[in-house]
């Protein structure tokens, strides 16, 4: 009678053997796959056709394709239609660019459009160009812009009087010149200061 022995592999065994198994395989593998593959090919249009067809999705799937082409459809006149907006867009910004650029040449403006600026940009640009046009016609008709330019011609005269060589002036109170500032212009510009400070050289 034949005796049988237990055999054990230890673990460093078990992981070579199956190494070598695993090698062995694969290559029949490859080829088992590789005929299954072509098996395939030669058969979906005719199974993917039942296919469908079991899982009733004929009609549902051909509405999806309508709605799928009249989606590319809508993009690509979406994507035309862009492009000529942004054409027309930059034509009249050139437009807009060229008859502002030659206002503010004749008129000095220190301000300037170009034509890829949007529709907003050029209307605050425009705003503020306006603003400092209606400012300067104001400081012109106004009461108030009167006075401010009989204040700038004040300070204008009275540095003018101060770079007077042999300047002769009276004292004054400093803390009272400094709270009515409106006493020393009045007295740089008095016609008998002038006349002193003119006979003085």
């Amino acid at each position: 009678m034949t005796t049988k022995k237990a055999v054990v592999f230890s673990d460093s065994k078990i992981k070579r053997f199956e190494k070598t198994v695993k090698q062995h395989s694969q290559e029949r593998k490859r080829e088992l796959h590789r005929v299954i593959e072509g098996l395939v090919d030669k058969q979906i249009n005719k199974k993917f056709s039942l296919f469908l067809k079991d899982l009733k999705m004929d009609e549902a799937l051909k509405v999806h394709k309508k709605t799928s082409e009249a989606l590319e459809l809508f993009e690509r006149q979406k994507e035309q239609k862009q492009k000529e907006l942004e054409k027309s867009v930059s034509d009249s910004g050139k437009i807009v660019a060229d008859k502002f650029s030659r206002h503010a040449k004749i008129n000095d403006w220190d301000s300037s459009i170009y034509h890829e600026d949007n529709y907003d940009d050029v209307l605050r640009k425009l705003q503020n160009v306006c603003r400092d046009e209606l400012g300067k016609q104001l400081r012109k008709s106004t009461k108030e812009g009167q006075e401010l330019e009989n204040i700038d011609n004040k300070v204008s005269n009275l540095i003018l009087t101060l770079s007077y060589p042999n300047l002769v002036a009276q004292e004054v109170d400093l803390n009272k010149a400094l709270s009515d500032g409106s006493s020393m212009l009045s007295f740089a510009l008095n016609p008998n200061t002038l006349k002193q400070i003119e006979g003085s050289k």
